[in-house]
């Protein structure tokens, strides 16, 4: 009886044998039903089968430990493929709202929003805040371009309080997407990393020198801008300065020490 040699199986069947192959002498092919394996008739007569899967040896087969391995750097690669698209998408969307943000801002739809710099130094940067440029006379895309060529002149409109400065009052203004704060102290700006110094409003038109000192509050630590009195002490001669108690009388001030005159009367009276 005829058997598979793959299988094993006993359901042969006889292929068609067509006239060229009988010119050609081929041998006659059989098909196994089971698992259709094509033989000719000495294999299967054959005692051996032609084909014998392997089985895998216990040395050879995986261990839980490397099974682990394996899933576990397959998901961290998984995750550093999905946060790399998720990176690229999330600039992209940046990339493109900026992009839509400048476009209304040159056709004068949107404000033009900056960062008001007072003063830089050699590692710190007195920031003001946020503000708008108020430009009635000019272009928006006129405004916009003097802006990122730091030659902008013209008017400054401060955080939500409605006060607008001349922008001569402060050092340089920069474009909202050309700095970025990575915390409460520090900025991103051409390149490097500054340390920020808070201007409060009352130095907002000072026209001299800024100084940062620390201050300790409920956040934390932070700089906070003060003007610069060095130069006035400077000036001032401790030595021969007058002590003592100064008194004031009524009428001291006026010439020849004359007393204050009554009640003021109207003429028509």
């Amino acid at each position: 009886m005829k058997h598979c040699p793959h299988c094993t199986s006993c359901g042969i069947r006889r292929n068609r044998h067509t006239l060229w192959h009988r010119i050609a002498r081929r041998p006659q092919t059989y098909t196994c039903v089971d698992c259709g394996t094509i033989c000719t008739r000495s294999q299967l007569l054959a005692p051996t089968p032609i084909y014998a899967p392997e089985q895998p040896s216990r040395s050879m087969a995986p261990q839980p430990r490397e099974e682990k391995k394996r899933e576990a750097t397959t998901l961290r690669r998984l995750a550093r493929d999905l946060s790399r698209k998720a990176h690229s998408s999330h600039r992209m969307v940046q990339e493109a709202t900026r992009g839509i943000e400048g476009v209304l801002q040159r056709v004068g739809v949107s404000p033009i929003r900056v960062w008001v710099i007072k003063q830089v130094d050699a590692d710190i940067l007195h920031l003001c805040g946020i503000g708008t440029l108020y430009h009635p006379r000019q272009r928006p895309w006129t405004a916009l371009e003097t802006l990122r060529q730091h030659c902008y002149q013209g008017g400054v409109r401060l955080g939500n309080t409605g006060i607008v400065l001349n922008s001569r009052l402060f050092n340089v203004l920069v474009p909202l997407d050309a700095l970025a704060l990575q915390g409460p102290s520090i900025a991103r700006w051409q390149g490097r990393d500054w340390l920020i110094s808070r201007v409060p409003r009352r130095s907002w038109e000072h026209q001299g020198r800024l100084v940062a000192e620390r201050e300790v509050d409920g956040e934390g630590e932070r700089l906070i801008s003060g003007e610069d009195v060095s130069r006035i002490c400077d000036h001032v001669d401790r030595e021969n300065a007058v002590t003592g108690l100064a008194v004031f009388h009524q009428g001291s001030g006026r010439a020849g020490g004359s007393q204050a005159r009554g009640p003021i009367r109207r003429r028509d009276s």
